[in-house]
């Protein structure tokens, strides 16, 4: 790439070179789960009424830790103490017809939640209505395929305290 090297092996106008970057829109979240080990999570009030952990995109200048600090905290209320570990990079591919950016998230360890944090839930009602702690098996049959995948491979990294990777087709509504 070089705007002013004509003896480059490929010139390339820096704006042009940049165009012909990938595309993406960042999100952060963090997981937790209650002193039994069950995974904590939030109902979006969205038509899509999913069931998501606390997080969000990325505000400019933002790294992905703060995001996912700041929005737990906007969503739940919950104050997170860090640097928390992280648990898993998640890639959704882009979609031209539906979803056109790209998505990647960095999903961090919260820790457990005890009874009387959990009680300390208050929910932003513009974004989620409700929050539960269910097992597994609950967690399958309410989520969709794609969101539990994300779920149980955020328990497996937690286990054997190795980060992952998650790489998913985008959702018909583009949402992750």
């Amino acid at each position: 790439m070089s705007d002013e090297s004509p003896g480059a092996p490929f010139p390339m106008a820096r704006a042009d070179y940049l165009a012909t970057l990938p595309k993406a829109t960042v999100y952060a979240c963090l997981y937790f789960t209650d002193v039994r080990g069950r995974p904590v999570q939030l109902r979006s009030v969205f038509a899509d009424r999913v069931w998501q952990l606390p997080g969000g995109n990325m505000d400019p200048g933002e790294d992905p830790y703060r995001t996912a600090v700041r929005e737990t905290y906007e969503e739940t209320g919950l104050r997170i103490e860090g640097p928390r570990p992280l648990l898993l990079a998640h890639y959704i591919r882009s979609d031209p017809a539906d979803a056109p950016l790209a998505k990647i998230g960095f999903c961090f360890d919260g820790g457990t939640l005890d009874d009387e944090r959990l009680a300390s839930i208050r929910l932003d009602p513009g974004e989620h209505d409700r929050w539960a702690v269910e097992d597994w098996e609950t967690w399958e049959r309410l989520m969709n395929p794609e969101g539990y995948r994300r779920l149980a491979a955020l328990a497996e990294a937690r286990r054997t305290g190795r980060a992952g990777l998650l790489v998913s087709e985008p959702t018909v509504t583009g949402r992750a």
